[in-house]
């Protein structure tokens, strides 16, 4: 890229698309409190093994809401020998039965809505437009090395690991750590500008969620050292290579079973769509690798990818009058450029 942007892409994803932390805190402070709540509002003979963080918030990609709809993702864990029928306790408690005592500890009375099963987990809503889901699981054999959860779901009892996905990613960002300093944080700056990308849009565009996001992620991610801009774009131009050879989207957390796969179809519609606006980011963002290009140019190529509500603009504006000021220097630091990228056409345009 002729223009070093990378001081303003990583100016906006810390102010404007990473967790703030209050936020943050407010969001762990409402886990504890939904904790403390089935901790105390659970029958006697039900023994809780653990807790357990899931989702973008255990592993830090969770990115910031217009309307404040974050998904907080905590599992709770239960010996399976203590989720017996109430009265001689002997039967063991079926999925839905397990589900339905989750509901009913969670429950409070400050709730304007109360919780409610949805699909494999409890949903307790917060006025804030916040929402904490708590899957169920029963272990079997705890600590053992024959132990196994299960997961309670719409279909009964299913084998689930609840850590695999926090355990997969950590061990990802600590493996590229140790081949390049910071570059485990840059991949998950990279998850959260991704999403921001996806969600620049609302609904407007018809995008994959989060998971999906982040195995691509996974998939194409390329480093580059200081230069947050260049590893985005170089992040999409693999990704828009891979998605004209595939769309399907697999679970690459899973390394002891088959992969599950995460998208629907060959040719789900949000993936399609992904492709397309990737393609599209692609063009715009050619302008940064022409050696006649500009700071201005550049910025409203990057404006576009998410659109950042004047964020850019307001950024390069004080830095320009800083450098009139003598503050600092330019922040502009020429590169040998690259072959730009160049649109392939497929059947879907």
């Amino acid at each position: 890229m002729t223009i070093d942007y990378h001081r303003q892409i990583q100016a906006y994803e810390a102010e404007k698309v990473n967790l703030s932390d209050a936020v943050r805190d407010d969001l762990y402070a409402k886990r504890e409190a939904n904790r403390n709540r089935l901790k105390a509002n659970l029958p006697e003979r039900v023994k809780i093994r653990s807790f357990i963080a899931q989702g973008s918030m255990a592993i830090r990609t969770t990115v910031q809401e217009k309307d404040s709809d974050y998904d907080i993702d905590d599992g709770v864990s239960f010996l399976a020998d203590s989720l017996k029928d109430s009265l001689l306790g002997l039967i063991s408690m079926g999925a839905r039965e397990v589900q339905e005592m989750v509901r009913d500890a969670l429950k409070d009375d400050k709730f304007n809505k109360q919780p409610e099963i949805i699909g494999n987990c409890v949903r307790v809503f917060y006025a804030e437009g916040y929402h904490v889901d708590v899957p169920s699981f029963r272990v079997h054999n705890a600590d053992t090395k024959d132990e196994s959860q299960e997961l309670a779901g719409e279909n009964g009892w299913r084998a689930s690991d609840p850590t695999e996905i926090n355990v997969w990613f950590e061990r990802q960002v600590q493996d590229l750590n140790k081949l390049q300093e910071d570059a485990g944080s840059q991949f998950r700056r990279m998850i959260r500008l991704l999403k921001r990308f996806a969600r620049s849009r609302g609904d407007k565009w018809d995008m994959p969620n989060g998971l999906k996001l982040t195995m691509l992620a996974d998939e194409c991610f390329e480093r580059s050292a200081g230069r947050d801009d260049k590893a985005f774009f170089f992040l999409l131009q693999k990704m828009a290579d891979r998605l004209q050879k595939n769309l399907v989207v697999f679970n690459r957390a899973q390394s002891k079973t088959q992969q599950d796969r995460l998208t629907k179809s060959e040719s789900d519609s949000n993936m399609i769509e992904l492709r397309k606006r990737v393609t599209e980011a692609l063009e715009k963002l050619a302008v940064t690798w022409s050696p006649n290009t500009n700071k201005k140019a550049t910025r409203e190529a990057w404006d576009w990818v998410f659109q950042t509500d004047g964020f850019l603009e307001a950024f390069d504006a004080k830095d320009d009058d800083d450098d009139d000021k003598g503050d600092r220097g330019g922040g502009i630091a020429p590169v040998t450029p690259t072959a730009p990228f160049v649109k392939k056409e497929t059947r879907f345009g």
